[in-house]
């Protein structure tokens, strides 16, 4: 039987990464014979986004192994690998996406599977190339796949009362870059007691009700946000 094409689109800003990944895929198709992989890889937000308008505007996308840390190359917030895990949900509702991340928070986690809901949700520091074969076969033939912490996380069934939203990270990208809060009404479609709010909010959030604006922001990074 003729071996089925997958489109991969791989994103992530260490090329070398990239290599690896695509060893695994080679790995796939060399154990299973049944898959044959066709891959694009993008090392930038915006660079995905040129495959997808082009390559993928006439190929279908099977699969999109994401990492959400993308390197900021502009001002420009909306670049993560959780924006693009976003858009391509958006645009592509049938392809399958992996998302990978370093951050092992359960905020982050929630809001990749609620923003997302990606057929597999790995963090980094619980995989090898073995593990990462196994997932990328699970996503493609019995989804989801969630690596060990993130199944530990949904496993204790912590709840948040709120998710993120791009408001939320538009203010913290500004926070972050020493703006006030008299200021962020300019950068922020919201009024400045709306913005008070919700910076209370934020900062129920990441449980730093008592902190400043500094111990929010390290919070925020330590979470990944920034």
């Amino acid at each position: 039987m003729e071996p089925t094409t997958i489109n991969v689109l791989m994103v992530d800003d260490h090329p070398i990464i990239l290599d690896s990944y695509s060893h695994s895929l080679k790995q796939i198709s060399h154990r299973f014979q049944k898959y044959n992989f066709n891959i694009e890889n993008a090392c930038s937000f915006s660079q995905a986004v040129q495959i997808l308008e082009t390559y993928y505007s006439y190929h279908s996308l099977d699969l999109a192994i994401l990492d959400v840390g993308l390197s900021q190359k502009s001002e420009v917030v909306n670049q993560s690998g959780e924006d693009l895990g976003r858009l391509i949900r958006k645009t592509k509702p049938k392809s399958k996406i992996i998302i990978i991340t370093g951050f092992e928070s359960f905020t982050l986690i929630r809001n990749l599977l609620d923003g997302i809901n990606p057929e597999g949700l790995i963090v980094k520091g619980d995989i090898n190339t073995l593990s990462f074969v196994d997932a990328i076969i699970d996503v493609l033939e019995d989804p989801p796949y969630y690596s060990k912490t993130v199944a530990k996380h949904l496993a204790q069934k912590k709840t948040r009362p709120y998710t993120l939203d791009h408001i939320d990270k538009l203010m913290l990208y500004h926070i972050a870059r020493g703006k006030l809060t008299i200021d962020l009404p300019n950068f922020v479609p919201l009024s400045i007691s709306a913005v008070e709010k919700r910076k209370k909010r934020l900062k129920e959030v990441f449980e730093v009700t008592e902190g400043n604006d500094i111990d929010l922001i390290n919070k925020a990074k330590e979470e990944g946000y920034l």
